[in-house]
């Protein structure tokens, strides 16, 4: 009997992170399978929380050729807005956005009460070796694709140095809701 994508999917994020999360469901804007929110509480270290999407590739996206994206987000974070926010993002671009590396995705408020950013920037998760990335299922192949809160002045910042410099620059840490914005920074 063949496995179902979801069933892949499940077996590959528990043997990752283990079965303590919870899930929560969202609708999607294109009627299609629901969005679902897989949240973990202190993973990858005490005081994170990691948010991961699955239904986001249950969609088609005409750039989706070697494989198709779920989300996850890791941060030193205690709202799930967070997560709920990756998971609006996946329920309202499905299919429209692409989700690849380099991509900016902005609000016009702040995503959480706990910090004034109001994007993300789509990058390679951090907190997985190479190796785990890619998730083999029936058709093509699911990648778990970072996710990284950002101030949306960062974003011409980013366009101008580059993801790595950005990465690099003195005062930028990935799991931080509450560091200071580098665009200003740099200013």
């Amino acid at each position: 009997m063949i496995k179902a994508n979801v069933e892949i999917f499940l077996e590959h994020i528990e043997e990752i992170f283990g079965t303590d999360y919870k899930i929560s469901k969202f609708d999607a804007k294109d009627n299609g399978k629901p969005i679902y929110l897989f949240t973990y509480k202190d993973i990858p270290e005490k005081g994170m929380l990691t948010f991961i999407t699955y239904g986001l590739s249950e969609g088609e996206h005409p750039e989706w050729s070697g494989g198709k994206p779920e989300l996850i987000l890791s941060l030193e974070a205690s709202d799930p807005t967070w997560g709920e926010a990756i998971a609006y993002l996946a329920s309202e671009r499905r299919g429209i956005k692409r989700f690849s590396y380099g991509d900016f995705f902005t609000f016009e408020e702040p995503i959480s009460v706990e910090s004034k950013m109001t994007g993300f920037l789509v990058f390679s998760p951090s907190i997985l070796d190479k190796d785990r990335i890619e998730i083999q299922t029936n058709g093509k192949s699911i990648f778990l694709t970072g996710m990284y809160p950002i101030y949306i002045e960062e974003v011409q910042l980013i366009q101008e140095i580059g993801i790595k410099q950005f990465w690099f620059t003195p005062g930028f840490d990935l799991y931080k809701v509450d560091r200071m914005n580098l665009a200003i920074l740099k200013s």
